[in-house]
């Protein structure tokens, strides 16, 4: 549904924004009325909030972003954090919580996720007599933007982790760049200082870069106890006119029920005849 402009920061994105948006929708439409009684608490995560609304290019249609389909939901987390590094973006996004859901129990955080994960953490409606239950989205443009240590720092909590993947609109266009053994963005992003062992051994079996890394990065949330069913339950996002391979989604529980929400999800997103051609 088109917003109304309502005079705050409003960047523009691409048409397929609205793909990853409502698989964002759905899954946090589930967790938040299944979970609203099993557990103290429940928080929602955005660690790259943005704004609150988004321009879809060439349309001029405004919709909400992450934090807002979030804080929409039918029965809504009793625990918001919105952290984003753009200070711009964060007031513009705390406007628009303030003018209209200003009951809600909401943190914003200031900076770059991968530095105060500390406050985030401090943020979490979690202590020893309460059980908490949360789900953070990160939403990272380019693969330096999200470290695995911050992933590994929130999976110290009980957490379901949506995580954008960037392997094609930045990992595929700087593979050369990532390669240099100087270089620290992929080991940073996988955790892994010696993934370059593992990429020339998936290279010798014909394995392309942008799979190498979701299949990485699959081993490592398994390492923290992440249960995951291959590569194929990640959703591939493509460009809406060339139908370029930007990224992929990959949704990690630690819970059986998480995965059942997740291909619910999926199933049900309006999207999804675009979504699951590899």
């Amino acid at each position: 549904m088109a917003l109304p402009d309502d005079g705050f920061l409003t960047p523009e994105i691409g048409s397929w924004g609205e793909d990853k948006y409502d698989l964002v929708k759905k899954y946090a439409e589930m967790f938040a009325t299944s979970m609203k009684r099993k557990w103290d608490a429940r928080a929602y995560v955005d660690l790259f909030s943005g704004p609150g609304r988004a321009k879809i290019e060439g349309s001029g249609k405004i919709v909400n972003g992450s934090p807002l389909i979030a804080i929409d939901v039918k029965d809504p987390f009793d625990k918001y954090i919105f952290c984003e590094e753009n200070s711009e973006k964060l007031e513009a996004l705390k406007a628009r919580v303030q003018n209209h859901y200003a009951s809600l129990n909401v943190a914003f955080i200031h900076g770059d996720a991968n530095k105060v994960v500390k406050k985030i953490l401090d943020e979490l409606p979690y202590s020893s007599e309460r059980k908490m239950l949360g789900f953070c989205f990160a939403d990272p443009y380019k693969l330096k933007n999200l470290q695995f240590s911050t992933i590994s720092a929130l999976s110290e909590r009980f957490m379901d982790f949506l995580i954008l993947i960037p392997t094609g609109m930045d990992a595929l266009r700087n593979r050369a760049l990532y390669e240099k053994p100087t270089d620290i963005t992929v080991a940073n992003f996988l955790g892994d200082p010696e993934w370059r062992n593992l990429w020339q051994a998936a290279q010798k079996q014909g394995v392309k870069f942008d799979r190498f890394l979701i299949e990485a990065y699959e081993r490592q949330m398994s390492n923290l106890n992440y249960i995951y069913g291959g590569t194929q339950d990640s959703v591939l996002i493509r460009s809406t006119e060339k139908k370029l391979r930007l990224y992929r989604l990959g949704f990690f529980s630690r819970h059986p029920r998480g995965q059942e929400f997740w291909n619910e999800a999926r199933k049900y997103s309006q999207h999804q005849g675009d979504l699951f051609r590899d």
